[in-house]
This record gives C-alpha cells, structure tokens and sequence, in this order.
C-alpha cells in the first residue's frame, strides 16, 4: 500500500528549525528540587512557563523562560529556597545549529538517513522503500491526522500479520522530539535491512512501527515554531492543541494534566477528543490479541517508564514490568554507556494522567506497556544534535532486541 496523503507545503530543500518563532535570549533554568513542597510548587506554576522535563523530588527540572520572564522565574525559585542555575543561555543559537533537512533521493529510493533530522515525506519515502524491496514489510495508514497526514505504519511480518506475538512501536506524539521519530525510524531500518542478522526476531515476533504519531504537530516545528508539543487541533479563543499523552482514556484527565486549552500539558475536553490517539486506538484494539509490548518513545531523560503514571498504585505486574526493561536496560547501557533510570512515572517524577501506557495496559492488558524517554540529560534537551541520532538508534535497538527475545520465550511455543 504505497498511495497516501501527504502533508502540502514540503517541497522544500531545508526546513528551518524555528520559521516564525524567535527564541533569542530564551533562556533554560535548571531548578534542583529537593523537597515535595517545592515539587507542588513548581507543578502549581508550570502553566506560565514551558517546562523542558517533568517535576519530580530528588531531581532538577528544566524550565525555559523567555527575556522578559527571567527576573520573574529567578524571584519565584529564589523565594522557595529552590537551587538553580542556567542551563541554556539562548535558545535560538542553539536551535539554529540543529536543522531539519529534507533529504534527496537516493540509489536505494528514498531520501532518508539517520545523519540529519527529517520531515514526514522522507520518512514516508523510506517505508515506501521497505515495503517495495521486502516481502515481509507492509505499510498501512492507520488514519488521518486532523489536517490531512496518513498516520503510517510499518508492518513487519513473516508469513502475514496476526499469527505471532506482536511488539508496537511509535514515536512524535510530543512534536519537538525530533530524536523519536528519527531513533524509531533507525530501529526499523535495523530490523528490517539487517534481518539476516537477527532473522529470529521477524521469524517469531511481528512487529508495528509508527514513526510520528502527531504529524501535524510535527511539521510545525518545521515550519512556525520548534517548540511546539501539542497537536493542532483548534480549541478556540486562539489556543491549538492537545498533549496527546494526556489524552488517553483510563484514568484520564485525574491528575498531571491540564484542563486549560492553552497550556501544554491541555488534556483535550474529553478523553480520545483528538483524531491521532483514535487511530492508535483503534489498530491497537484490533490487535490487542496478539500485542504483547508497546514502547511509546520520548525524549528526554534518559528514563525507562513504567506504569502507572496516574498515581503511585503499581500494577500487578509490577516485577515483571520492572524485570524486562531491568534486561532491556542493560543491553542499552552495554552499548554506548549510557545509563537510564528505570521505574514508575510518579516514583521518579510526578503524577501524569491520560498516557498512552497506562491506557494500553490497563483497558488492552499488554502486558509489556512502556514509555521511554531518550536522550539526552539536559546539555542539548529537545535539540538534539544529529551526531547522536545513530548512537541513540544503536543503543534503544538494543533495548528492543534483548526483550523481543525474552518475548520470544514467554510466548512462542
């Protein structure tokens, strides 16, 4: 299936990485909380500031002010007793040396890479790519966005879908996460061409990949503003958007989120109100038979999530949600040395309602229900430079391939 609709306006040569916004003398505070009074008191002022990573206690936290907000964030941190220091001292520079680049067509037929950050129609091409040059590969749209960009998905199956134990993957549900989209995209790209390598994972285990799962949001970061989280879709009073990972239905809208529609973490008027988490819902719900693990990839952190984020309450499967990515973890961790922290939401950070794991575990029951928070731990935040892409690809491939084979002994025959 390789007809689909494309985002209009991409027929550009380089994207610029923030069009109309300008986020000269923006700067990035890195606030160290030490006690739960200050954890609430941040969470109580995260709507007048953009918030780079969640609160939690015993952790710093990244917030971006803008030049006229700096004296005004310093009084309030300063008032609480909080420590910070700067961690970004402009924004813009910063952003200007990590650009989106709209690949060209290469000997092989599609224009991506893992050297650069690239707009949906390079991706689009690769997976056009996949499934014309391999017999187990096909793509389907699992639906549309809210203006109009198939939401599309690499099905990697061996002798047809749906008679295997399955593992889903997706990223870009955050817009200005440019490292998910591109570290999920090299995950396929491994699995895929290199098969001969690893052949037990395509023979046993079929696979799900949606490289962007908020491809309106993500194309706005190209275009207007690189910062960008939310969707697009329109809430009215001039405010656009929903978080959609805070829009899933099981527990939804109880904590961690936002009713107002303007703030960032604005968890929509009611729980599946955006288009983008029904078309998940619905392929995953289809499936659910057959999904055994589900990894819904972030940046950044370098954090292994587990559920629940809606409250501290673990789920019954706790050990063994906790034991699989301990196995996954170490396999990351062998590869470039990089070390991610492993554990519920709320025990390392904050509450946070309306998540994708919490909702594919706890209404699918897939066992294996993840987040993952990647790269890196604060120099760069959401830009990433590119040089990271294939080592952030490298080590979260392995992550996914130790636990596709404890999978493959859990439940293949």
């Amino acid at each position: 299936m390789r007809s689909f609709t494309l985002l209009s306006g991409l027929s550009f040569l380089v994207v610029a990485c923030a069009a109309q916004v300008d986020y000269s003398g923006h700067k990035v505070f890195r606030a160290d909380v030490r006690t739960s009074e200050q954890a609430d008191f941040l969470v109580e002022i995260r709507e007048r500031f953009d918030f780079w990573t969640e609160v939690g206690v015993g952790r710093s936290v990244d917030i971006r002010c803008a030049p006229a907000q700096a004296d005004e964030l310093n009084n309030l941190l300063s008032r609480q007793g909080i420590q910070f220091s700067v961690l970004v001292e402009d924004v813009q520079k910063l952003a200007e040396l990590v650009p989106m680049k709209k690949g060209s067509m290469s000997k092989s037929g599609h224009s991506m890479d893992w050297t650069d950050y690239h707009p949906i129609e390079d991706i689009h091409s690769y997976l056009d790519y996949l499934e014309t040059t391999f017999d187990f590969v096909t793509t389907e749209s699992i639906g549309q966005s809210h203006d109009g960009s198939d939401m599309r998905i690499a099905k990697v199956c061996k002798g047809g879908c749906g008679n295997k134990p399955a593992m889903w993957i997706d990223g870009g549900i955050h817009a200005r996460e440019w490292i998910s989209p591109a570290t999920v995209t090299y995950i396929l790209m491994e699995l895929v061409e290199n098969d001969a390598d690893h052949s037990d994972l395509t023979e046993n285990i079929d696979w799900y990949i949606l490289p962007v799962v908020n491809p309106d949001g993500y194309l706005y970061t190209q275009t207007d503003d690189r910062l960008w989280r939310k969707t697009r879709t329109p809430n009215g009073g001039g405010c656009f958007g929903t978080d959609a990972n805070r829009n899933w239905g099981f527990h939804w809208g109880t904590g961690g989120s936002s009713n107002n529609p303007c703030a960032d973490t604005y968890m929509g008027p009611e729980a599946f109100s955006e288009v983008e988490n029904r078309n998940v819902r619905d392929f995953l719900t289809a499936n659910k038979d057959n999904v055994k693990f589900y990894n819904n990839v972030h940046s950044y952190s370098q954090l292994i999530l587990l559920p629940w984020g809606w409250g501290y309450e673990q789920p019954d499967n706790y050990d063994d949600l906790y034991e699989m990515a301990m196995k996954g973890n170490d396999a990351l961790f062998d590869v470039h040395g990089k070390t991610f922290e492993v554990g519920c939401i709320p025990c390392m950070l904050y509450v946070a309602s309306g998540g994708s794991l919490d909702w594919t575990l706890g209404e699918l029951g897939i066992p294996y229900s993840y987040g993952m928070e990647l790269r890196d731990t604060g120099n760069y935040g959401f830009i990433l430079p590119p040089d990271q892409i294939i080592p952030s690809g490298e080590e979260v491939w392995a992550f996914h391939m130790t636990v596709a084979r404890e999978l493959i002994k859990e439940f293949v025959p």
